[in-house]
C-alpha cells in the first residue's frame, strides 16, 4: 500500500470515529437506602382479647409500650409484666412466669399475641413521637 493511500485511509478513519456519538454516561449510583424507621420509643394502640378460659382474664383495653434499647414490658395483669424483645427482622417475643407473648413490628406498626394457655390478647400499636 503507498504511503499516500495510508494516509488517506488513516485520516478518514480518525474523520469518521471524531464524528461518532459520545459514550452513553456511566449510570449513576443507586442511592442509599432509606433508613429504618426507629425501633425504640413509645406505640400506643389497642388490645383485644381473643381467648377466655377463665374469669380471672386480663381485660383487654388501651396498650402503651415504652421501646427502649429493643425492650419493652407488656402488662398483662396487676401483678404481672412480660419481658419482651424486638429483633432487627421484625419478630418481637417475650415471657413471663407462663405467660408468652409473640409479635411482628413492621415499620411504625407492632402486633402480637400474649397468651398463658387460657387467656388470649391481641395487641395493635402504632409507633409515635414522645
Amino acid at each position: 500500500m503507498s504511503p499516500f493511500r495510508a494516509c488517506l485511509l488513516g485520516s478518514l478513519g480518525a474523520v469518521l470515529f471524531a464524528c461518532a456519538p459520545d459514550p452513553a454516561p456511566a449510570p449513576k449510583p443507586a442511592p442509599p437506602p432509606a433508613p429504618a424507621d426507629p425501633v425504640d420509643g413509645v406505640y400506643r394502640g389497642t388490645s383485644t382479647r381473643y381467648l377466655a378460659q377463665s374469669r380471672t382474664c386480663p381485660h383487654p383495653g388501651l396498650v402503651t409500650l415504652y421501646v427502649q434499647d429493643g425492650q419493652f414490658f407488656y402488662r398483662w395483669d396487676y401483678a404481672t409484666w412480660v419481658n419482651a424483645n424486638v429483633d432487627p427482622d421484625g419478630s418481637v417475643h417475650g415471657q413471663a412466669d407462663r405467660v408468652t407473648l409473640l409479635g411482628k413490628r413492621d415499620g411504625r406498626h407492632m402486633e402480637g399475641d400474649v397468651t398463658n394457655g387460657q387467656c388470649g390478647l391481641h395487641f395493635t400499636v402504632t409507633w409515635h413521637d414522645m
